[in-house]
């Protein structure tokens, strides 16, 4: 058997539809040397940073090296489907969450205290921080590299996110607008506001945009590279995201969503440091130990929030950081995966862009039909604002065009 020291760090790009299937074998000359052989896949990084002389005498007579099979454990082939059966979870959560609606006045219009009213409580805890830090997880998979500019940074993450933000904005308010039965109707004088501050679900889209902004500066001043450094911007983060609304903050407007942003910038930095900082993180029993206990104290903090509405709620709220911070590092560094939620997740930006009209569309149209029972529409709702984007997508993917407008997709 042939033993190898690696001082490596491993970058694992995902393919273009987030799943990657990689096979590589690595082959060590006797010398301190090292060469890359890329069987499947379409895009990969893989950096080296030392390799130490290996000990084993066989090698090829022809070649001067042994050839062995390596797979980085942190980047592989079944990290990438564990992180695809996550982004398929989160969006099926998110599309629960808003057919539940956030309140009692939106989306079903279920009031306290009925029980999906208590599973948006457990729904609203996890949907986003985990959508962000699959989102910085899945930054952090390319190296970061100061010469693509960061003007061809911004132009990339402007169109894939702020176009269809723009296109698909628009069309949900003019529906909206147009459409009996649905709920919170804007007037056509104030549309110019959608693209300026926070609307309904396409919030998310330019806080987003900030965060990535402000990851790829950090990244330039190398703010982030090493686990210390990353621990000071986490902290001053997580900080910002509790007072994101609180104080001066508060009279501010919420011009481009930048609350949103400051609220989900520490979960976007776990997803980083889960990629970038694998090793440190979850190579120890007991740091994953610590964070098992504090993660099972969100299950508590929520608890507070349901049964003991009021001051106690708050305060436990303004926890939900500590607790999450290491779930969301646990999640991500989870090996399960399942194909139904891969295959979602392979849709989730498109579901997340078009589920708005098919968790209004549907619960209206079961109205229609006399359907008032609460799990038929649920359920019913569900599936089409889940199926109807994948569709959706399918059919606008035929067009350059409409591809660009609505997916952000070249």
């Amino acid at each position: 058997m042939c033993s190898i020291l690696f001082d490596a760090y491993c970058g694992l790009a995902l393919a273009m539809e987030g799943q990657a299937y990689f096979f590589y074998s690595l082959y060590v000359f006797k010398k301190n040397t090292a060469k890359i052989r890329i069987l499947p896949g379409r895009r990969c990084i893989f950096t080296i940073l030392k390799v130490c002389q290996c000990r084993n005498k066989e090698e090829n007579s022809e070649t001067g090296y042994r050839k062995i099979p390596y797979i980085c454990n942190m980047a592989n082939a079944e990290k990438n489907l564990s992180v695809e059966t996550l982004r398929g979870i989160a969006i099926l959560l998110v599309v629960v969450g808003h057919v539940v609606g956030s309140g009692p006045g939106g989306g079903m219009k279920i009031d306290f205290p009925h029980p999906l009213r208590y599973l948006y409580v457990w729904i609203d805890y996890i949907q986003m921080p985990l959508f962000t830090a699959i989102a910085g997880w899945a930054y952090a998979l390319k190296p970061f590299s100061a010469s693509s500019g960061f003007g061809s940074f911004v132009r990339k993450k402007a169109l894939r996110l702020l176009v269809p933000m723009a296109a698909v904005g628009t069309l949900y308010f003019l529906v909206q607008y147009l459409m009996p039965g649905t709920n919170n109707k804007g007037e056509l004088s104030q549309m110019w506001r959608i693209y300026v501050f926070p609307y309904t679900i396409y919030w998310y889209l330019p806080s987003l945009f900030l965060i990535f902004v402000v990851q790829w500066w950090m990244d330039s001043r190398k703010w982030m590279d090493t686990p210390g450094k990353w621990a000071v911007c986490c902290m001053a983060a997580l900080i910002l995201s509790r007072i994101n609304d609180v104080w001066i903050l508060h009279e501010v407007p919420d011009l481009f969503s930048f609350k949103g942003a400051l609220g989900q910038l520490p979960y976007f930095f776990v997803g980083v440091a889960s990629c970038r900082f694998a090793v440190p993180l979850y190579s120890r029993p007991a740091v994953r130990h610590v964070m098992l206990a504090v993660a099972l104290c969100g299950i508590a903090l929520i608890q507070t929030v349901w049964f003991y509405p009021g001051k106690c709620a708050s305060l436990s709220m303004l926890l939900y950081p500590v607790t999450l911070i290491p779930a969301l590092f646990l999640l991500l560094a989870s090996k399960w995966h399942n194909r139904f939620f891969v295959w979602i997740g392979s849709y989730a930006y498109s579901i997340y862009l078009f589920h708005g009209f098919g968790t209004s569309g549907g619960r209206i149209i079961l109205k229609m039909m006399g359907i008032d029972a609460i799990v038929p529409i649920l359920l019913s709702a569900t599936f089409i604002a889940t199926i109807g984007p994948v569709l959706v997508d399918k059919l606008l993917d035929r067009s350059g065009m409409l591809r660009m407008l609505f997916l952000g997709r070249k």
